[in-house]
């Protein structure tokens, strides 16, 4: 057996479906070895369990056990392993079920063998994919037992964290042997961005081998302009120290590690620089501006460069929004009117976007949470607190998830804005369901007399256009029409009851023969008369 051919086993009920698939294709020639055949699903489970096969043909029914079972099993015993059903049409959504437990792909019955063998094919190179995948991933491994030693990582922790002597400081630099001039520092901080969303589904040595190769990317590009160290300090960061000289700017370093990473990896990173300094006791200041460098990425949203020297460190006092603003605001959250709020919440970002300074961005943080009690509040005012009981608590445990830039926390606050509003707008909506089922009752109880939109707005003690409206969007036509319909209804009822037309006018609040008559051949099509003849012929 060639030691780059792939293992295959055929498992089905209908032995001419096996025979077909492993006897009409020269499965040598696509580098497959046939590891054996099955005729039932416990059968099939047992070849697996010996031969090991990288890749599975199989049904998805057949008796003892089903294809939905047999993945299961084969999943926890082969993770790699390639499975690709072959199926009816009708255990369409039987497989799509498959799908998702991992199975690798399925072919709808009647299939040619040319679809066999592609299928076959796309699973070869998925498998070949992941080898070589797991070779570059056992290289990086490799790599990374053999690099940053862990003292070196300790020892740049202590320097950024807290000032001391340069005595102490080079008497432990020159017994580690750190690569790096003695003068003349700057540190830049670099964060993945949203590396936990990214890395969520991955194996934890994966994601591993990815922060070592980002690393190496930063190490690489640095030591093309000066001697540096880079280690990590979090799950998502980074920090290099190197040396300035006059031949590079730090800035055009630092942007060109974030060129770097966005061209070689599926990463971007935020990086903050500070400012350089002379000596190596004083690059822990130059690490506390990097820090607050990195956090203005909050109003890009990353995949780029801050140096501290563009930040905006003065205190600046501003309201986030005109008192008048925030009023009309909240009226329109009382109200339940999701649109003129989000237009609202829109202003009040473009006046944000509109101005030349970047204020420290826990001024925006602060204003998320003012905000969001706020409206918690009004929400409160209207809805239970039980009803409301989730939302709140998701306020007030602070749930800052995803929210690591401006647009993220705009986003949050217009999601938060719209649940609000949809709360409030449903709890409306309940009150005038009871009102409007009052009126109705009284409609239909009152056929007989006059009934005019006043009228009725005054039995609910509403005013007249407020209860018009309320009464269309709540029965999905208007007053008037709503009357004609039920009065229709009735009419209709009495006519096959047998009753006199005049008895039907005064019953239904027309009073004159005539006039009703015209009305109901309007909206019926044809006369009392005919109508009645279709019920009493005689």
């Amino acid at each position: 057996m060639n030691r780059n051919s792939w293992k295959m086993c055929v498992i089905d009920d209908v032995v001419a479906v096996i025979d077909g698939i492993s006897k009409s294709v020269k499965w040598q020639e696509h580098d497959i070895q046939l590891a054996g055949t099955a005729t039932d699903g416990e059968e099939g489970l047992k070849l697996i369990e010996e031969v090991a096969p990288d890749i599975i043909i199989t049904d998805i029914r057949m008796p003892k056990l089903d294809g939905m079972a047999l993945t299961e099993q084969v999943k926890s015993m082969l993770p790699n392993c390639k499975i690709i059903f072959i199926t009816g049409f009708t255990d369409f959504e039987y497989a799509q079920q498959a799908l998702k437990l991992g199975a690798f792909d399925f072919l709808a019955k009647p299939f040619s063998l040319d679809e066999i063998v592609e299928a076959v094919r796309k699973a070869t190179g998925a498998l070949e994919e992941e080898r070589r995948e797991d070779l570059v991933r056992l290289e990086l491994e490799r790599k990374v037992k053999a690099s940053l030693p862990i003292l070196r990582q300790e020892y740049f922790q202590l320097l950024l964290h807290h000032r001391g002597g340069e005595e102490h400081i080079w008497k432990r630099w020159d017994f580690l042997e750190i690569p790096l001039a003695k003068q003349k520092f700057a540190v830049m901080v670099l964060e993945i961005d949203e590396f936990a969303e990214k890395c969520e589904h991955i194996p934890i040595h994966q994601a591993e081998s990815q922060r070592f190769s980002l690393q190496n990317i930063v190490e690489e590009t640095i030591s093309g302009y000066t001697k540096g160290i880079v280690f990590r300090e979090t799950m998502d960061r980074f920090v290099a120290v190197f040396n300035e000289n006059a031949h590079f700017d730090s800035l055009m370093l630092a942007e060109k590690c974030c060129q770097n990473i966005q061209q070689h990896t599926r990463f971007t990173v935020s990086i903050g620089l500070g400012l350089g300094v002379d000596k190596m006791n004083e690059i822990a200041g130059s690490y506390e501006q990097a820090i607050a460098a990195l956090s203005y990425h909050f109003y890009t949203g990353g995949n780029g460069v801050f140096g501290y020297h563009e930040v905006n460190t003065s205190e600046i006092k501003r309201p986030y929004c005109s008192a008048d603003m925030e009023k009309e605001l909240l009226y329109s959250i009382r109200s339940g009117n999701s649109h003129k709020a989000s237009e609202l919440f829109m202003r009040i970002f473009a006046d944000f976007a509109g101005t030349d300074d970047m204020p420290d961005p826990e001024y925006f943080v602060s204003f998320y949470y003012e905000m969001a009690y706020t409206m918690i509040r009004v929400l409160l005012e209207i809805v239970s607190r039980e009803d409301a009981a989730e939302l709140v608590r998701s306020v007030r445990e602070r749930n800052m998830a995803g929210l690591t830039s401006l647009s993220k926390m705009q986003e949050k606050l217009l999601q938060l804005c719209w649940k609000i509003c949809e709360m409030i707008e449903r709890s409306r909506a309940s009150e005038a369901s009871v009102i409007i089922e009052s009126s109705v009752r009284y409609i239909r109880e009152h056929l007989h007399e006059e009934l005019t939109v006043q009228s009725q707005a005054r039995h609910v003690h509403l005013s007249g256009s407020y209860y018009a409206n309320l009464f269309k969007k709540t029965m999905g036509l208007p007053f008037a029409q709503f009357v004609t319909q039920e009065r229709m209804e009735l009419a209709k009822k009495m006519l096959v009851e047998g009753h006199q037309v005049q008895e039907i006018a005064i019953a239904t609040g027309y009073g004159d023969r005539r006039y009703f008559s015209e009305v109901f051949k309007k909206h019926i099509g044809i006369t009392p008369s005919e109508f009645k003849l279709k019920y009493w012929p005689g």
